[in-house]
């Protein structure tokens, strides 16, 4: 319990740092109000741990990609990085009272659903410009059976353009918890696992082909089914289990 105080208390001076650096002080009291209201009930109700997260640069632009196949995803995820992450969500996810207020609090990029969103892509990369940590789903949608969906190419594009590192994470549980459908989170175990960094290759940056983008999402999308596999090798008795399929990427970004 100690060991978790120690923790806690280290997040928050880091928290305290990054917003002070990061966003405008109107902006900071209620970022703060949520993230403490939320991170300790997460951790304790959730049971929640994190691997790895020392791999997550404690500054400068990051692009953070994960798995998503809960709405606690994103609850999760920002209660297990110190840093504050600027998540592209869905606009239609607005039209939820209960969650529009979250998302306006963590100041979240809205992305339109019709059509590509260059009002969003604009802005994510005005966040990384910033220094700033940008989070999104690249399967672009929930996963309605807790598995890997095809991704799509918006985190390459950022990746190319900006030059900014991507970090893989995985995420373990939240499916279980609160599946599509649910009414409210189940007590559970969810585990946060963060990968290595990912970089777009520096001398194709500037071409920004499409292909080149096609191959970067596999590789983000094969390195979230490897941190997968990571977490049910552990997660059974005997280290044994099932081999995560690998994830295929859709042509539109």
């Amino acid at each position: 319990m100690a060991s978790w105080f120690q923790s806690a208390g280290r997040q928050r001076r880091a928290l305290r740092l990054h917003l002070r650096l990061q966003l405008p002080a109107e902006d900071r009291v209620f970022y703060l109000y949520v993230k403490w209201f939320f991170a300790p009930l997460v951790r304790i109700y959730l049971r929640l741990k994190v691997r790895g997260h020392e791999r997550v640069p404690r500054r400068g632009p990051v692009i953070m990609v994960a798995n998503h196949a809960s709405f606690l995803d994103p609850v999760v995820l920002g209660s297990a990085c110190s840093r504050p992450i600027h998540f592209m969500v869905l606009q239609s996810m607005y039209d939820w009272w209960w969650l529009r207020w979250f998302y306006w609090g963590m100041q979240t990029i809205p992305v339109r659903t019709e059509e590509s969103d260059p009002r969003a892509i604009k802005q994510a990369l005005s966040r990384l410009k910033n220094g700033e940590v940008v989070g999104l789903f690249p399967e672009g949608g929930r996963s309605t059976d807790g598995k890997l969906m095809q991704g799509k190419e918006g985190a390459a594009l950022l990746a190319a353009v900006s030059g900014a590192p991507v970090i893989p994470c995985f995420i373990h549980g939240a499916f279980e918890s609160f599946p599509p459908g649910a009414g409210f989170p189940r007590p559970s175990e969810i585990t946060i696992r963060f990968g290595e960094p990912l970089q777009f290759p520096r001398e194709k940056r500037a071409r920004r082909d499409r292909k080149e983008m096609e191959r970067f999402s596999v590789r983000l999308l094969g390195a979230i089914a490897r941190l997968q596999e990571e977490e049910t090798h552990e997660s059974l008795p005997g280290g044994r289990g099932e081999r995560a399929a690998s994830p295929r990427v859709s042509g539109k970004p």
